[in-house]
């Protein structure tokens, strides 16, 4: 069985467990390819709630939650979702640590990969998502990164200086195609944007569109290999000609 098989057997199987048994389920941190077999699979979910959530607003790897009747969405990533402060003990004596190094440090206490989110550092600190279940030990055993000695505690939340910034755009438009709106977002002509489609560079949420006529939604993510990503926030208005203003966030 290969590695897309086997995730959507894990998909699958925490969807049931959580209808069948009525209990929290949850499957991965998901990448964004990933979390694209997850909205594959969406529409034959049994579970009546279910989503993704990565533990902050804009989380590039997300949970997969199947969430009881009983339980709200709030109380399931509290139950499965903890965030971590990573600094150095000594910031006089500490080295510039990046995404890798904390990645690195965290694999090497023995943590699968689907078991840690989004890691996002700033200069002499870091914030880490990771299963709730891991909390203790992390803070525990995380005390070295190359040479420098840290401090790993639990943190409310990450502050909204560290998390991903947008610049927000309103685009004009003919239609609400994806050729269409990648063109308008990153300056280029249609039929760049058709070339990018066809040579399998651009994903909506996650998955890859093979189609330059697919229509985007409000809350669509889209990503451009080679360009860069942005979020679809769907129309404002339109001008007199027929035109379309889209509202854009634009990662930056």
């Amino acid at each position: 069985m290969d590695d897309r098989e086997l995730l959507k057997k894990r998909i699958t199987e925490a969807d049931r467990t959580a209808y069948e048994r009525s209990i929290l389920k949850v499957c991965g941190f998901l990448s964004a390819e990933e979390q694209g077999e997850y909205y594959r699979l969406e529409r034959g979910f049994v579970s009546e709630q279910h989503f993704l959530n990565g533990g902050h607003p804009e989380a590039e790897r997300q949970m997969a939650f199947f969430v009881p009747e009983y339980m709200d969405k709030d109380e399931a990533v509290a139950e499965k979702i903890s965030i971590l402060k990573i600094t150095p003990v000594n910031t006089r004596f500490s080295e510039e640590l990046n995404h890798r190094d904390y990645l690195g440090a965290l694999m090497n206490l023995g943590i699968e990969r689907e078991c840690t989110g989004d890691i996002i550092a700033d200069r002499d600190r870091c914030f880490v998502f990771v299963y709730k279940e891991l909390e203790e030990m992390i803070c525990r055993e995380l005390t070295r990164i190359r040479h420098t000695t840290v401090s790993c505690v639990p943190a409310d939340e990450a502050p909204e200086t560290i998390l991903p910034t947008f610049e927000k755009l309103c685009i004009n438009i003919a239609s609400e195609r994806i050729d269409a709106v990648a063109a308008a977002v990153f300056r280029a002509s249609r039929q760049k944007a058709a070339a990018a489609v066809s040579s399998e560079r651009i994903l909506i949420n996650g998955v890859l569109t093979l189609s330059p006529s697919r229509q985007l939604k409000p809350g669509d993510r889209v990503s451009v290999r080679g360009a860069g990503k942005f979020i679809y926030d769907g129309i404002s208005g339109s001008s007199r000609k027929g035109r379309l203003f889209a509202d854009i966030r634009k990662y930056v």
